[in-house]
C-alpha cells in the first residue's frame, strides 16, 4: 500500500465512500425535515445505512489517529498534536451545535454530534492508544452498558456521556457511550492493519477510481461543513421547478 505524502490512499478512498455515504442519507434527512415525500430515514433499512455512516467516520478516525500517534513520538508531542486537531474539530461541533439551534429553533439541534465526538477522541487518544489490543475490552464495555439500557436518564449538560433527559432528541448525536468503543475499535484496527505505522500488506498503487475517492476523503471535513447547505438549495430549487 503506498503512501502518498504521508497518507495512504486507500484509507482516504474508504473514507471518501463515507463521505458518499453521508451525502446519500442526508439527502433523505433533507427531504422528511423539508416535509417532502421519501422514505423514513430513522427507520428501517436507511436508519441502518445511517449508522453504518457514522461507524465509518468515526472508525476511520480512530485508524488514522493509530497512524499519527506512531509518527508522533513521546507523549507530550502527541498530547500537543492531538489536542489542537481535536480542539479544533471541538470549536467546530460548537459552531455547528449553535447554528443548528438558531436553524431549528431549539428542537432537535446538534448537542453532542460526529464531530464533537471525534473531537473529544482525538483530545484522548495519547492516553487511548497506550491501551494497546486491551482497549477492545473498554470498548465492549461502552457497548454492553449502552445496550442493555444501564444509563439513567439525566439533565441535557450530561449529553455528552449518553445521560440525556428521556424527552431528548437531536438530529446527530454520538455521545461517547457507546460510540467511543468504535474509536478504540478503530485504533485497535490500525494498530492491526498498520503496525509500527507501516501496512502490514501491499496493495499495490492506487488505480484513478481509488485516488479519486480519495481526494474526497482529504476534503471531508470540508465536505462535511457545506453539505447540507447545498443539499437544502439543490432539493427546494428541484421542488419548485416541479411545482412550477
Amino acid at each position: 500500500m503506498g503512501s502518498y505524502h504521508g497518507r495512504y490512499p486507500q484509507l482516504d478512498a474508504c473514507r471518501g465512500i463515507a463521505v458518499l455515504m453521508m451525502i446519500w442519507f442526508h439527502f433523505f434527512v433533507d427531504l422528511a425535515f423539508l416535509g417532502l415525500p421519501g422514505p423514513d430515514p430513522f427507520s428501517g433499512l436507511l436508519r441502518i445505512f445511517g449508522m453504518l455512516t457514522t461507524i465509518s467516520f468515526i472508525g476511520i478516525a480512530g485508524i488514522s489517529a493509530h497512524l499519527k500517534a506512531e509518527k508522533t513520538p513521546g507523549m507530550m508531542n502527541q498530547f500537543s498534536t492531538f489536542f489542537k486537531r481535536g480542539g479544533e474539530l471541538l470549536l467546530i461541533g460548537m459552531g455547528i451545535t449553535i447554528v443548528t439551534w438558531w436553524v431549528m429553533d431549539g428542537e432537535g439541534y446538534v448537542v453532542f454530534g460526529i464531530l464533537h465526538l471525534i473531537g473529544t477522541a482525538l483530545i484522548l487518544t495519547p492516553l487511548l492508544y497506550r491501551l494497546n489490543y486491551t482497549g477492545l475490552i473498554l470498548a465492549a464495555a461502552l457497548i454492553l452498558i449502552a445496550y442493555t439500557n444501564l444509563l439513567p436518564s439525566g439533565p441535557l449538560w450530561l449529553a455528552w456521556s449518553g445521560i440525556c433527559p428521556d424527552d431528548f432528541y437531536s438530529v446527530d448525536y454520538a455521545p461517547l457511550i457507546p460510540w467511543l468503543s468504535v474509536f478504540l475499535i478503530g485504533l485497535s484496527a490500525g494498530r492491526f492493519l498498520f503496525p509500527y505505522g507501516n501496512p502490514r500488506c501491499d496493495l499495490g498503487a492506487p488505480g484513478s477510481f481509488v485516488l479519486s475517492l480519495a481526494h474526497l476523503g482529504r476534503h471531508s471535513l470540508l465536505i462535511y461543513l457545506i453539505h447540507q447547505p447545498v443539499l437544502f438549495l439543490l432539493i427546494i430549487s428541484v421542488a419548485k421547478i416541479s411545482i412550477g
